[in-house]
């Protein structure tokens, strides 16, 4: 019984330190493999660093419709806003719930909300736009949003009404503005509004 537990022993031990070497040659390899091609691995490395950094950058040339809080994306209610579209003069629409141009812009809302959620139109300061507003429903008919409006010179955001229809249908609308005497939107929002 004292061989078998001897035997035992040294086999446990023999294959401890078989694979203690094992992982000492591999780090060892490792060491010698890092030193001798530093210098590729750090261009590789700051080669994918760079890729990585362009990421947003190709996402925004792709997807230039989507602005900030497009649907569906990542913290939307924080970043719900348009983004002008280039053409004409910057203008900015994004909705909040309730009457404060300050309060938390949203871009999605329930059927019940909808009520109380209101639009805003904002130009650069030093500037003063008349405009009027497009609403597209989810089933992709356009509609005139009001009369027409006129930014505050200021910069201060200026209130384009409510929408409070009695029973909005769901799915994805789009706000668009339209500069006067353009054919062309100069900003434009997505939003949507679920049971």
């Amino acid at each position: 019984m004292k061989d078998a537990l001897n035997f035992g022993l040294k086999s446990f031990f023999a294959g401890f330190l078989g694979c203690l070497g094992v992982i000492v040659m591999g780090l060892l390899a490792a060491a010698v493999f890092l030193f001798a091609f530093r210098s590729q691995i750090q261009s590789m490395q700051a080669e994918v660093s760079e890729s990585i950094q362009s990421i947003p950058d190709q996402l925004s040339e792709a997807l230039p419709d989507m602005g900030p809080g497009g649907p569906g994306a990542p913290g939307a209610e924080e970043e719900a806003s348009s983004r002008p579209s280039g053409e004409g003069p910057d203008l900015f629409i994004f909705l909040t719930e309730g009457e404060d141009p300050n309060g938390q812009k949203i871009n999605t809302f329930t059927k019940t909300q909808a009520k109380n959620v209101s639009i805003w139109v904002q130009s650069p300061p030093e500037t003063s736009v008349n405009f009027r507003l497009e609403l597209v429903i989810p089933d992709g008919t356009a509609y005139p949003f009001g009369e027409a409006y006129q930014t505050d010179p200021s910069g201060k955001p200026v209130m384009c009404g409510k929408l409070d229809a009695p029973d909005p249908p769901t799915g994805m609308y789009m706000l668009k503005a339209f500069p006067e005497g353009s054919e062309s939107p100069s900003a434009a929002m997505q939003f949507t509004i679920t049971e």
